[in-house]
Order: structure tokens, then C-alpha cells, then sequence
């Protein structure tokens, strides 16, 4: 009998045992990797949000410092008045870390090798006064940010004439650049409005990935109110313009916004 089982222990696995064995590991692999691969992707959405979460208590607190104005969105080239800068109204006193693996970066964005600090969000463009008027004006990107015209729009807006904050966009997932407006590499637009998200179109010069939101179908929202949600984007329509809930999203005065979706889109139901 000692012999036998030997015998038997020496004859180990057959083929068809050894094929059986391989399957079920490819398939517990096949099902198990994916959701793997979707928890990983939340906990970067997760941590994404965290960080917009945290920009909302820096902008609340600067606005508190500032006679209720946010920091301007930007435009111009260099350091000037410009919402992400190190001085002259800028949120990094607030919000001190830097770089990549930091609050100002998705965690999705794992490189960079810019002129300026690493960062993956961008501002609203339209959240800025016009010198001269004390309401928004909502200036089209991207007359707001070219010289001269924006020297008289550097101004951040007053919390207090964002009529809808809860339904006003503040911070947006932006669109890596390859060779952007500062002439470097490793760029994102500092402010947009939505044809800088990333998703809303698939090509666009010098961008990378322009098409493809940050977490799948998603990017991550940052509102004027301090709520973050997590949606996909917008989509070109026509010209420029994205769909009229999105673009709703964007604009500070709401009437004046919905007057001209009533030009554009004639007919066509608000949804």
C-alpha cells in the first residue's frame, strides 16, 4: 500500500486537471480584475473631490479677506492676477502645498515639468468684474484672457452677485497641454469656460487626451457654493457651444444666459 500511494504521488496533476485548474483562474481573474480596476478608479475620484473640497474652504476664506471678492480667474501670461499664483491675490497663501501628489493636482496626474507649479483644475473664466461695472459681465473665453482687453477684467467677482452659487461651476478638471499659452511644457489652462474641460471634444491642437474625462465617463465639479459633484461633461454641439444645461452651469448671470439660449437654440427644450 506504501508503495501505491508513492506511485500516486508521483504521477501528480493530469493535463485536463492542470487546464481545469488554469480556467477557473482566468476566469476568477477576468472577474475580479475589473473590479479591482473600478475601486482603484474611485478612490482617485474620491481623493479628487477631497481636493476640490478643500479649494472650496480656501476660496470661502479668501473671499472673508477680501471684501467678499474671489481671487481673479487670470489670463495673462506670467505671475500676475491669477487665482492658482504665489502673490498679488493668489490662493497659495491659503493653500501652501504644492506640486505634484498635492491638493492641486488629481492624483490621476502622477507627472509634470512646467514653468509653474503642478496643477490639474482650472477656474470658471467667467467669475471676474469688469473695472468700471459691479456685476459680471461673463466675457467669452477667450476675449477675457487676451491682452489688452483683460487688463480691465482682472478682478475676481463678489460673492454676492453670483446669483445661483449652488449652480454655478468654480473649479473644473482641466485639459493637459503638451505646449500651452505660457509656451512651455506640462501646461493647463489656468481658466475656461467648458471647451477646456476635459471630455467636452476630442481633438484639440497640442492637448493631451482632450476627449477622455479624468475618471471614465467623469470629471469632478467644484460649485460656487462648496459642493463637489462628479458628472460627465458637456458635449460640443454646435460652433463652440456645449448643451444648454452645461453651458447654464458656467454662466454668472443666469437671465442674461438663458435670453441667448433662446437665439441659439430655438426650439429646442431646456433639459
Amino acid at each position: 500500500m506504501l508503495l501505491r500511494a508513492r506511485k500516486k504521488l508521483k504521477e501528480g496533476f493530469t493535463i485536463t486537471e492542470l487546464l481545469l485548474v488554469m480556467a477557473l483562474i482566468a476566469i476568477l481573474a477576468a472577474i475580479i480584475l475589473p473590479i479591482i480596476t473600478r475601486a482603484k478608479g474611485m478612490s482617485y475620484q474620491a481623493k479628487c473631490a477631497s481636493n476640490l473640497r478643500q479649494f472650496g474652504m480656501a476660496f470661502s476664506m479668501y473671499s472673508h479677506d477680501w471684501d467678499e471678492y474671489l481671487p481673479g480667474p487670470g489670463g495673462l501670461s506670467g505671475d500676475r492676477t491669477y487665482w492658482s499664483q504665489s502673490g498679488s491675490g493668489g490662493l497659495q497663501g491659503y493653500v501652501k502645498q504644492r506640486g505634484v501628489g498635492s491638493i492641486w493636482t488629481c492624483p490621476l496626474l502622477t507627472e509634470w515639468d512646467g514653468q509653474f507649479p503642478a496643477r490639474s483644475y482650472s477656474m470658471n473664466s467667467y467669475l471676474r468684474t469688469v473695472i468700471g461695472y459691479n456685476y459680471a459681465k461673463d466675457i467669452e473665453y477667450p476675449t477675457c484672457v487676451e491682452y489688452p482687453t483683460c487688463l480691465s477684467c482682472q478682478q475676481g467677482i463678489r460673492t454676492d452677485r453670483i446669483q445661483m452659487p449652488g449652480k454655478t461651476i468654480l473649479l473644473f478638471e482641466g485639459i493637459p497641454l503638451t505646449g500651452g499659452f505660457e509656451d512651455k511644457l506640462d501646461y493647463l489652462y489656468r481658466c475656461a469656460n467648458w471647451s477646456r474641460v476635459r471630455g467636452y471634444i476630442d481633438k484639440i491642437v497640442n492637448t493631451i487626451q482632450p476627449g477622455k474625462p479624468w475618471h471614465g465617463r467623469n470629471n469632478n465639479y467644484l460649485y460656487c457654493d462648496g459642493h463637489v459633484i462628479a458628472r460627465p461633461p458637456g458635449r460640443k454641439t454646435t460652433g463652440v457651444l456645449s448643451t444648454q444645461s452645461e453651458m447654464f452651469e458656467w454662466y454668472v448671470d443666469k437671465a442674461r444666459y438663458q435670453a441667448r439660449c433662446n437665439t441659439i437654440w430655438v426650439g429646442v427644450p431646456f433639459k
